[in-house]
């Protein structure tokens, strides 16, 4: 089994590096889910520039359930090829104390803009969590605000939080 954490350290005043990198399925699997320095660096900058100033403005715990995923963890997922979560840009997380994920997602929708918070993108993930990224992993900020659906067995995306 591989050790999850390399120190864990508080990132920003309510996130925890452990929990950026922790993996269920990494656990699971006995997968290495420890980033490289450079990954390292963006977990900690997305953190300080979005992750942080959405959990001020959401004012309430949120819980993550997955941010960085090496290679082998993002296949045992099914993550997308170029996934965000690979280059240690995006959470998916949940924050029932304040609403439920179309609830928050539609709530950050419209206050990061005009908090002039920047992002890569908000997406309502099959009703069930929500996924942000603070870059994409070319460093664009594209300020996309999406829902996925599952169509045929196939994720689907569609414009805005439905």
């Amino acid at each position: 089994m591989f050790e999850q954490s390399n120190t864990d350290f508080a990132v920003t005043p309510n996130f925890h590096y452990s929990e950026l990198i922790h993996s269920y399925t990494a656990v699971r699997l006995g997968l290495d889910n420890t980033p490289d320095a450079a990954t390292k660096q963006h977990l900690i900058d997305s953190c300080k520039n979005l992750w942080q100033p959405m959990r001020k403005l959401l004012d309430k715990p949120i819980s993550v359930n997955c941010g960085y995923r090496s290679p082998a963890v993002n296949k045992a997922v099914g993550g997308a090829k170029n996934s965000a979560h690979l280059y240690g840009y995006a959470i998916d997380f949940v924050c029932p104390s304040f609403g439920t994920p179309k609830q928050v997602a539609q709530f950050l929708a419209t206050q990061l803009p005009k908090q002039g918070i920047k992002f890569d993108q908000i997406i309502m993930e099959f009703g069930a969590w929500v996924h942000i990224a603070w870059k994409a992993p070319d460093g664009r900020q594209r300020g996309q605000i999406l829902t996925a659906k599952k169509v045929g067995g196939k994720t689907q995306y569609v414009a805005g939080v439905q």
